[in-house]
């Protein structure tokens, strides 16, 4: 009886210390499955860190390894391309392809899509023996993100439905932090990218702010910049530090922009800067400050020297006709230099004198000029002069000059030359290449030209009216050329003073034509079928080409003087007007030798066959009454 009761008293306690046991098992892993629960969210935090979702799917089977004792796990994660399953990760890898294989199967029988409606474990059965298969999705409120896939071995039953709960938050967690990954890799990526395009756009304002968007070239900004910069350092630098700055000017470029148009001036632009690269040698000492000015900044012991080569260089490489859009042009250029330190101790005074010195090459057609103190002086004067010559044109003050040509076959008179000239009430007799330039930079040359033609016009119509035929030439510029309504203007001096066109002749220079061939060609040709006789004026100084001599409809090639004054003296000059003599024959174009000075240089333009002379020789240009008692003198 005792035994019995011992017995029983101690299978009580044997029985109080499993159930004992028990509790304390469950009270462990409820306390392990808290602090699981507890840990789940962890790297959320972190997930804007993270580079790809791996961390997020190790964390993931490492819970889930230590809820649940699986003999392997898989997560397939939803392809956003095609909606398809993929495995991201197993573990451990050796039983991969027991996983796949068994996907393989779930999905062949439908259970994937089945364990997609369930928000539970699904478990199934599988081809190994005493394993099973837990399959549960991974969704989140907005979509389901993958699938788990669980091998287990034994059975289910006994693993306690708190380890499915949690099972189930491990995996709605992973699903949430895989969305967030998602997210956050989205906003990286557009962050990227908008920090690229803030970059991008940054360098883009940076390089629009100090290049000129058309050539390519550093733009005024930059190059100032540049300049200052190196007059800061001559300032500490010994006796020999030089910086020359020169200033590039396009002439006559407005006339090309309005006569062929904005896009062949631009395209006009970039031959230029690619040109003037070439000669740089790509140094980004070159800049183009704007409109039609270019510069070069040369730092040198000798940069003065330099400076004057390198504008030699600049006009010798422009002198290459331009071809574009179809039409060949050439442009002159203006180019002013000055140095630091002797031209000035400063950025503003060494683009000043610059300046000054760019506007007397205008002036003079030099090319380029090197600054001089005495330019100052002439700068101020060549303002007051050219508003005066406004005062004058206003008040009708211009008169014409008269020189007859000759004709040297018979030696009798055959027409002259209108020739403008400005008696100025204080300064007296200004001549003709100091007023010209300026109205043509004073943009007065088209008043000029009218003022001459009406004056011209009235004065045929004058000498008509006393009984005497003199034909009159007179002179049109680049700016006439390019003057879409210039015939307009002649055809309307004609009728006012009713005179035939015949009885008038108009000069134009090569290089004004090659500045502007298209608009120019078509006033000619108008002109030409008003019944206007044309003629080129200088020939042989400028771009001779008998291409554009047979386009053009000219009647007349006149022999420059630089070549006729000295042709008596000099072998080389009288071979160059005898072969411009038989080129003008060939051509069917009447030849005119201007410049004549002395009798043998009369006899031997006749022994060439010359058409017609005219010079000084004959008579200087005179007022009318003057010009009149010669030709009634000799016998007109």
């Amino acid at each position: 009886m005792n035994n019995t009761s011992h017995n029983h008293k101690d299978n009580q306690i044997r029985e109080l210390e499993k159930r004992v046991q028990h509790l304390e098992e469950i009270n462990r892993f409820t306390l392990d499955a808290l602090e699981l629960a507890s840990t789940l969210m962890d790297f959320q935090p972190n997930i804007n860190k993270l580079e790809s979702p791996e961390p997020i799917l190790e964390e993931t089977c490492a819970r889930i390894f230590r809820l649940i004792e699986f003999q392997g796990v898989a997560l397939y994660l939803v392809n956003e391309k095609d909606s398809d399953f993929y495995a991201a990760r197993v573990e451990p890898d050796d039983i991969s392809d027991i996983i796949n294989q068994e996907v393989s199967n779930i999905i062949e029988q439908g259970f994937f899509n089945w364990s997609m409606q369930e928000v539970r474990p699904l478990i199934l059965a599988t081809s190994i023996p005493e394993h099973s298969i837990v399959l549960h999705v991974m969704t989140t409120n907005s979509r389901v993100r993958g699938m788990f896939v669980g091998l287990i071995k034994g059975d289910v039953s006994t693993i306690a439905d708190v380890s499915w709960a949690l099972l189930s938050i491990i995996l709605s967690g992973s699903a949430n932090a895989l969305e967030s990954y998602e997210l956050y890799s989205i906003f990286r990526e557009s962050n990227v990218r908008l920090k690229k395009s803030v970059l991008d756009r940054t360098q883009q304002l940076e390089v629009q702010a100090s290049y000129d968007q058309l050539t390519h070239l550093p733009n005024r900004d930059m190059i100032l910049k540049k300049l200052e910069r190196k007059i800061r350092a001559g300032k500490d630098s010994d006796n020999n530090y030089q910086v020359a700055f020169i200033l590039i000017d396009l002439d006559m470029f407005k006339e090309v922009n309005e006569s062929l148009g904005h896009e062949v001036g631009d395209k006009l632009l970039v031959e230029i800067g690619f040109r003037l690269q070439e000669l740089m040698d790509g140094h980004d000492n070159l800049a183009r400050l704007g409109g039609d000015e270019f510069a070069i900044i040369i730092t040198h012991p000798d940069a003065e020297n330099m400076a004057k080569d390198t504008a030699r260089q600049v006009i010798q490489t422009m002198k290459k006709p331009f071809n574009l859009s179809g039409q060949s042009f050439v442009l002159d250029l203006s180019i002013g230099i000055s140095i630091y330190p002797r031209d000035g101790k400063n950025l503003a005074q060494i683009l000043s004198k610059a300046d000054v010195a760019m506007y007397a090459s205008k002036r003079r057609r030099t090319g380029y000029t090197l600054y001089d103190a005495q330019l100052d002086s002439t700068g101020i004067n060549r303002l007051c002069l050219m508003g005066e010559l406004k005062q004058s044109l206003d008040k009708n003050e211009l008169t014409l000059y008269f020189q007859p040509k000759i004709s040297l076959s018979d030696e009798k008179f055959s027409g002259a030359e209108a020739l403008v000239r400005w008696i100025h009430p204080q300064r007296g007799f200004i001549p003709p290449g100091e007023f010209i330039p300026l109205a043509e930079q004073g943009g007065l040359i088209k008043e000029l030209t009218l003022a001459v033609l009406d004056m011209a016009v009235s004065q045929i119509k004058q000498w008509q009216e006393q009984g005497i035929n003199i034909p009159l030439s007179i002179n049109l510029s680049v700016r006439d050329l390019q003057e879409s309504h210039f015939p307009d203007y002649v055809a309307r001096a004609l009728k006012k003073y009713d005179v035939s066109p015949e009885m008038l002749e108009m000069e134009i220079t090569e290089s004004a034509f090659m500045t502007a061939p298209g608009q120019g060609l078509r006033t000619l040709n108008t002109l030409n079928q008003m019944g206007i006789k044309l003629g080129i004026d200088d020939f042989g100084t400028g771009y001779s080409s008998i291409s554009y001599l047979k386009e053009l409809p000219v009647q007349v090639l006149k022999i420059d003087r630089s070549f006729v004054m000295n042709m008596d003296k000099d072998e080389s000059d009288a071979k160059i007007v005898n072969s411009i003599i038989h080129l003008g024959h060939n051509l069917d174009l009447k030849t005119v030798a201007e410049g004549v000075e002395n009798l043998q240089t009369f006899e031997i333009l006749k022994k060439l066959g010359c058409d017609m002379a005219q010079g000084y020789f004959i008579m200087k240009p005179s007022p009318a009454n003057e010009f009149l008692s010669y030709l009634l003198n000799n016998g007109i």
